[in-house]
């Protein structure tokens, strides 16, 4: 990766890591899609929890450097697709389909 791509990648995830730090210690969402948000501290921890695994993924990432190491890569993936597991399980649910009447 060259200067910019890794200033970029760490600019995002300063960002995401205060995005994050916001919602857990004062109930700050997004404006984005806020109405969806039912447990905003809950969704603060899937956050910084996703942006870990993020930042592992891109220092340990699949890139030819010293410091690649493909299994750490995979696992840096799973913590991140685990924030974002927390993450939905922290948005509102869905309103239930409206059950279809029987022809009958």
């Amino acid at each position: 990766m060259s200067g910019i791509e890794v200033g970029v990648a760490a600019l995002l995830i300063t960002v995401l890591a205060g995005v994050g730090l916001g919602a857990i210690t004062r109930g700050w969402t997004l404006l984005v899609r806020r109405d969806r948000i039912a447990r905003p501290r809950l969704w603060g921890y899937g956050i910084l929890v996703s942006d870990t695994g993020l930042a592992g993924l891109v220092y340990f990432g699949p890139y030819s450097t010293p410091h690649s190491h493909g299994p750490l890569a995979v696992t840096c993936t799973g913590v991140s697709i685990a924030g974002i597991v927390v993450q939905q399980a922290a948005a509102r649910p869905g309103k239930p389909a409206k059950p279809r009447k029987n022809a009958s």
